[in-house]
């Protein structure tokens, strides 16, 4: 006999245990099940650093009054040094969730680089991230080499066409993987260089000027130390140095330059970069208002770009320090707001670590939580290539509405600190439905039945009422305020009790045309399964990924009724892989799934 269950606790993992017993007999199983609170996540980054050597300070963070506080939680970490900074960060992209080119990208080669300096610096380096790197860069490289398109590229996905980004960033990385002493395949090493050549010297006016720095300096480092034919390369570079150019392609070509031991060349573009920077008494960025959300607009990405360039070109600065110091401030929490953004800034600070190395720090320093001592650490020059510890506190140590920290520092060096605030909100009215995106879903019970002598499904109105077995069909709208955005994400959330159908080639739906041409079938050609570069499957969602937005976007699956029950269908929410302040939510819906008669 099966009964129903019910969960009294909003997050965690539940454990099932099924058996059955019999006097000759027995068998059991048990298996756990995560829990996912209604609602949708907020992500609240918190983030300090104190130079001085006696600090008594506050920070704050909020809950609001109407969320569970069984589902909210904080955590932060303390660092001396940039050092345990990097470390954090490097845990942040290996636990990534999805597996596009840029993300397997960014999983392993920043990790290749952080290692590689620390055995430059002869740093004791400890962390289970590096340790585990053969891993990452094995299973990286295997993607990679599945992804490579047969014209030699690479674009986001497989199913996509090649992108002269991904196409430089790949090359680089496997660049930087083989001067790390990892085996590459050469074929495919080869192959996507002469695509990215290819891709260079016919770039035509739809590659702008700061994918095409990009895909020059990628070239500059497959090709560094090597004898090349560099001048028509150099000759791209002086028509692309008479264009207004923001700070990130200027960063891009200083290195590039240097990198093609045309050195005075890169000085006076460095000399350049330095007449773009904002310079304030503590901070210095480069990147002016304009915004688009894209890479070529990005202060934060451009201002890393600017630090590596200059510290290439020229050497260390006070004004490098100070770039350091706002890189530190933009970021969410234990890294930056998307894979790529974490990976560039990791790629600066590692330079930036290689020069300084920071000095010893000789310090106590102590956290309080709403009046409560949670941490207490003396740091010293053992500390600072240590991985950071994690500390972490649930409901019992949190509060609703304002919680307070408070930091006391003595002793000389820096301290790092960020803290992340996590919670579940049911109540939508706190969150900006449309930040960018709108969303709404419609369901549908499919019936089945005959049309012209073929058996085709009929769409049903759904009432919020479906019976075991049944199939529903699903169809999410997505309406963007900007143009020209690039690479977004909908996570279109499952309910319980459900599962995909994920051979949806057999449903011919009535009334919709990506759904119901039989010619189209014949002919292995359904036009919904290219809207989107890429569409994956996991328990407790339904991830599409599109390459270039529309105005107007639709997506569509298949889920059949399973488990009967009283379920919520948690938000669909749809961002911007890169820029994910740009987003937006749908609405829960309420459903009831009713045995079978």
């Amino acid at each position: 006999m099966i009964g129903n269950v019910k969960v009294d606790y909003p997050t965690g993992e539940a454990t099932l245990k099924a058996s059955a017993l019999t006097n000759e007999e027995s068998d059991a199983m048990e298996v756990k099940v995560q829990i996912i609170p209604n609602g949708v996540k907020v992500i609240e980054p918190l983030v300090a650093d104190y130079s001085n050597d006696n600090v008594n300070e506050n920070l704050e963070f909020s809950i609001p009054n109407d969320v569970d506080l069984r589902s909210a939680s904080f955590s932060f970490t303390l660092n001396p040094s940039l050092a345990g900074t990097i470390l954090k960060s490097l845990d942040d992209l290996a636990g990534y969730p999805y597996g596009c080119v840029e993300q397997t990208m960014s999983r392993f080669l920043p990790t290749i680089i952080v290692a590689n300096t620390f055995k430059e610096i002869k740093a004791p380096l400890k962390s289970q991230t590096i340790e585990e790197l053969p891993k990452y860069v094995d299973a990286g490289l295997k993607r990679l080499y599945d992804h490579q398109h047969s014209d030699g590229g690479w674009g986001w996905w497989t199913n996509d066409q090649s992108h002269p980004y991904m196409t430089a960033y790949v090359i680089y990385g496997l660049s930087l993987a083989r001067e790390a002493g990892y085996d590459i395949n050469e074929n495919v090493f080869y192959n996507g260089l002469n695509n990215l050549k290819n891709q260079i010297t016919n770039a035509k006016s739809d590659i702008d000027e700061t994918t095409l720095s990009y895909m020059i300096y990628s070239l500059s480092t497959a090709m560094k130390n090597q004898n090349f034919d560099k001048d028509n390369y150099v000759e791209i570079i002086n028509i692309l140095l008479r264009k207004d150019l923001k700070s990130y392609p200027l960063s891009l070509l200083a290195i590039s330059l240097k990198n093609m031991n045309e050195n005075q060349k890169a000085k006076d573009v460095a000399a350049r970069l330095k007449k773009q920077v904002n310079e304030e008494k503590s901070f210095a960025f480069w990147g002016g208002e304009e915004w688009h959300y894209r890479w070529q607009n990005d202060n934060v990405q451009g201002t890393a770009f600017a630090v590596k360039a200059l510290l290439n070109v020229e050497g260390n600065s006070d004004l490098i320090s100070k770039a350091i110091n706002w890189l530190m401030k933009k970021k969410q929490g234990y890294s930056w707001r998307s894979t790529q953004e974490t990976s560039t800034v990791l790629f600066a600070l590692t330079d930036y670590l290689k020069i300084t190395k920071e000095l010893d720090p000789d310090y106590a320093v102590k956290v309080f939580l709403n009046g409560k001592e949670v941490a207490q650490k003396d740091f010293n020059k053992n500390d600072i290539y240590s991985e950071p510890k994690t500390f972490k506190f649930a409901n019992t140590d949190l509060k609703k509405g304002k919680n307070v920290l408070r930091i006391e520092k003595s002793g000389k060096g820096k301290l790092y600190f960020s803290g992340i605030n996590e919670f579940f909100t049911e109540n939508l009215s706190d969150i900006k439905h449309d930040n960018g995106f709108k969303i709404r879903r419609e369901y549908y019970v499919l019936e089945t039945g005959e049309k012209d002598g073929h058996i085709i499904y009929f769409k049903k109105k759904f009432d919020g009422t479906v019976t075991s077995g049944q199939d529903i069909f699903v169809k999410t709208f997505v309406e963007s305020k900007s143009e020209n955005l690039d690479y977004f994400i909908l996570e279109d959330m499952l309910p319980s009790g459900f599962e995909v159908v994920k051979d949806m080639d057999k449903y011919f739906i009535d009334g919709e045309n990506n759904y119901q041409t039989y010619y189209d079938y014949y002919y292995d050609y359904m036009p919904w399964r290219w809207h989107y570069a890429d569409r994956e499957y996991r328990d407790e969602k339904v991830a599409f990924f599109v390459t270039s937005c529309q105005s107007k976007m639709e997506f569509s699956y298949i889920i059949k009724a399973q488990i009967p029950g009283e379920y919520k269908i948690m938000p669909a929410q749809g961002y911007l892989m890169y820029y994910p302040e740009l987003n937006g939510f749908s609405d829960v819906v309420n459903i009831k799934v009713n045995d079978v008669k």
